[in-house]
């Protein structure tokens, strides 16, 4: 079993701070201690260090700064002496400790109403059928799935026949580009992007240019925005797809879909967008913008995750990238995740209706964030514009610190951030979208924030109330 994200972020940040170069042998040590303590709930000692790890007791205070105290505090193992442990964040004395969520990019609670509809459906006895199956049990669950094809495609303005589920958001951006480029010969078809886009849609044109396809990665600006003329500049005649995201991951930025669609209409190009971040936060009307793929993802909205969509228009071909029985009109087979379904239904009805009623909400959990940043760290920067940007997204860098030791010191105060994409935490090295709109890691450690249904401005407030003192701790 591999670090989790967490521990990663703490070894990646310790080893920058005692300046030691991580080899396959501290990894070795590190994953070992790490799963012994999930384990046995106590650490390793050095006997068992070095039958499971071939590592000495010698070597492990050769390698380590501090021994066997930094490999149990580098993973987060409680010693009873911290003098020598490394620790890798601000120590702070908080007498009223809570817990803060502010990480809803990355994903969001299932909300109690979806939560309650799963328990009364998997309550039902026969709930289990199989939606395919020609008897009255497997009708059931055919109609749940009936029901919320429905839901989703009213949220779109779509037809039911234009909306095919899938296993997660991921899949959908993939069935969306690879499902377009297929209907071409291999190595034909040039595809427009953009630089920032999530990893889901530049790993798959990446791995269409090895196979010979022709890719434009488009720059935005340094406020993350995207002109959509680039986007008219950059199609050319053997143009057969674009991939355009509706709103940023990390930095929160909107994109001009709509303007790009129309552009891509009048070009009769394919345009995939990619709304797994915008979908419940502002209105989406494919077929009236000109978009002919849209993807969504339940754990974003307040479903369970494990479950996503695809609105396919219906003058769009895909080829599917997944072959067995007849489930999705053959375009996603296999036995549908029913449970899953039902749930992105019902959490995407509740998120479009919702949709005007939260954007004023989280403006003004945004607005008095803000206005706490502004007092308690003046010199923090926002990446990425406000004018065009999510409701619920702060992107803040704070100079002269590391993100990774705002993170931990953060998580520690039970307040829950991300120092970019959930998809990358752990990652030694800055996100490729801070890259774009020319954040300098060397100078700011970017934290991003991200408000959801359920945060209050008394959230707000009890982060600010140890920000400071946790700003102060790192720069000294």
């Amino acid at each position: 079993m591999a670090l989790n994200s967490l521990a990663l972020t703490r070894v990646r940040h310790m080893s920058r701070a005692t300046d030691t170069e991580l080899t396959d042998r501290h990894m070795d040590v590190l994953e070992y201690a790490w799963r012994f303590y999930r384990n046995h709930s106590i650490g390793p000692l050095y006997q068992n260090i070095q039958r499971n790890t071939g590592v000495t007791k010698h070597e492990l205070a050769r390698i380590f700064p501090n021994g066997l105290n930094s490999v149990f505090t580098w993973v987060g193992i409680p010693i009873q002496g911290k003098e020598s442990g490394c620790k890798a964040m601000v120590p702070l004395d908080v007498a009223d400790l809570k817990e803060v969520y502010l990480d809803h990019n990355a994903t969001t609670p299932l909300r109690r109403e979806v939560a309650a509809a799963m328990v009364n459906f998997i309550q039902d006895p026969r709930s289990f059928g199989n939606a395919s199956s020609a008897y009255d049990v497997g009708s059931i669950a055919y109609d749940v799935i009936d029901r919320a094809r429905r839901k989703l495609a009213a949220c779109l303005d779509a037809t039911p026949g234009e909306i095919y589920f899938v296993g997660s958001g991921t899949e959908a951006n993939n069935l969306a580009i690879r499902g377009v480029a297929d209907h071409h010969p291999r190595g034909t078809g040039h595809i427009v992007t953009t630089c920032v886009e999530h990893p889901s849609v530049l790993n798959v044109c990446r791995q269409l240019q090895a196979q010979g396809r022709e890719v434009t990665y488009l720059p935005v600006r340094p406020d993350g925005t995207l002109v959509a003329d680039t986007v008219r500049d950059a199609i050319r005649p053997d143009t057969i797809a674009v991939s355009i995201m509706a709103a940023n991951n990390e930095i929160g930025t909107l994109y001009p879909v709509a303007e790009i669609g129309e552009i891509c209409r009048e070009r009769s190009v394919v345009l995939a967008v990619d709304a797994i971040q915008a979908f419940g936060k502002i209105p989406l009307r494919p077929k009236d913008t000109g978009i002919s793929i849209l993807s969504v993802s339940g754990h974003k909205i307040g479903a369970p995750k494990g479950i996503g969509a695809v609105f396919v228009d219906g003058s769009t071909n895909l080829v599917p990238q997944v072959h067995g029985g007849g489930q999705e009109s053959g375009l996603r087979p296999g036995t549908e995740n029913v449970l899953g379904i039902h749930a992105l239904g019902i959490a995407s009805e509740l998120a479009v209706a919702e949709m005007q009623e939260q954007n004023r909400h989280l403006l003004e959990i945004r607005a008095h964030f803000l206005d706490k940043l502004d007092q308690a760290a003046p010199d923090a920067v926002i990446n990425g514009t406000l004018k065009h940007r999510l409701a619920n997204n702060l992107s803040v860098g704070f100079p002269g610190v590391d993100s990774g030791s705002i993170l931990l010191s953060l998580n520690q105060i039970g307040v829950f951030v991300s120092a970019g994409s959930a998809c990358s935490a752990g990652l030694d090295k800055q996100s490729h979208v801070l890259d774009a709109i020319g954040v300098e890691p060397s100078k700011y450690g970017t934290v991003r924030f991200s408000f959801g249904k359920a945060t209050t401005t008394d959230d707000v407030d009890y982060l600010f109330d140890h920000l400071p003192a946790i700003l102060a701790g790192l720069r000294s």
